[in-house]
């Protein structure tokens, strides 16, 4: 092969590996395409590929982003016209926004404005920020450091989970709800009230957490490995029958949950199946037939290593009775 040829099939080569590199980068929303783990604290060194942190252009407030950061960029501290005239509250539930449009989540950015912090979802339509918000429902179990936004239109994300800082506010997850859509589950630390607002154009959508002083009335949802287990939390007392719920990314969406009685004899032992795993987080659920015991026991919620067989998930104590 002369020289000219030999340059000519290195620039194919080439050419060719600029494409597949392009089309591997591009489009968030496909499976595969999702950041498994990054940590959205202020002031990180992490690094993450996905994760930009700058200094606010309002008051110097830090402030982070995980998922796609060039789609939308703006100044979480210059939101606060927009919500400073809404009451933190501590309603159960709140719903809003309109249409189904949005169908991806961009990304989540965080700020630490003082004496609240703030949770920004970026929404978007395909891989391009929608213009409206859509319609959502927000559900905050009192006093149990979690609240969870439903997003029933959103089929796809950028972000699939990510930490925060040390103080309220703990991490995010977003998962692949059970009747169809994705929700966001906030972990806090401390009780807490919020207020949110929707933006538009882009849309986004504004949660501001705002600490009470007052703990926990219940230990938040228990990780371990891939799995996030919801219910029951750790140190509760269970009955028969059980709900077992949670999420995970444990391989080919496997999920074993065994209860072990006080002496550490097997009571019952059920595989479910998570509704995702490679693309973002997969909710389960399943109901078990409790066989009569008292004291304590333990229930583990994960899989085997394929590595050594250990146990990879979540291990908590739990007590016999109502």
């Amino acid at each position: 092969m002369t020289g000219r040829g030999r340059e000519a099939g290195r620039t194919s080569t080439l050419f060719l590996l600029s494409l597949l590199a392009a089309a591997l980068l591009s489009g968030c929303a496909k499976a595969g395409g999702v950041d498994r783990s990054v940590e959205a604290s202020s002031g990180s060194t992490s690094g993450g590929p996905t994760q930009t942190s700058w200094e606010s252009t309002s008051g110097g407030v830090p402030e982070s982003t995980v998922g796609v950061t060039s789609r939308i960029k703006g100044d979480l501290a210059g939101m606060g016209d927009a919500s400073s005239g809404d009451p933190f509250v501590e309603a159960t539930e709140q719903s809003g926004g309109s249409g189904y449009d949005a169908d991806t989540v961009l990304a989540v950015r965080y700020g630490d404005q003082v004496d609240y912090e703030r949770a920004v979802i970026d929404l978007g339509t395909g891989e391009e920020p929608a213009g409206t918000v859509p319609e959502w429902t927000l559900v905050d179990p009192r006093d149990e450091g979690l609240l969870r936004v439903n997003l029933p239109s959103a089929s796809a994300t950028c972000v699939s989970d990510g930490t925060f800082g040390d103080g309220l506010l703990e991490s995010f997850h977003v998962v692949r709800a059970p009747e169809g859509g994705m929700f966001v589950d906030f972990f806090a630390r401390r009780a807490f009230l919020y207020r949110v607002v929707g933006l538009d154009d882009p849309a986004r959508l504004v949660v501001d957490f705002k600490p009470t002083g007052a703990e926990l009335k219940t230990p938040i949802p228990a990780k371990g490995g891939d799995t996030v287990l919801v219910e029951p939390r750790p140190k509760t007392r269970i009955s028969d029958p059980l709900t077992v719920s949670g999420y995970s990314r444990n391989f080919e969406a496997a999920d074993t949950i065994t209860l072990t009685g006080p002496h550490g004899k097997v009571l019952v032992r059920k595989t479910v199946r998570s509704n995702d795993w490679d693309h973002t987080w997969g909710y389960f659920e399943a109901t078990l037939d409790l066989p009569p015991f008292t004291g304590r026991g333990t229930l583990k919620v994960g899989i085997k290593s394929a590595h050594d067989g250990s146990f990879e998930g979540v291990e908590i104590p739990v007590r016999a009775g109502r």
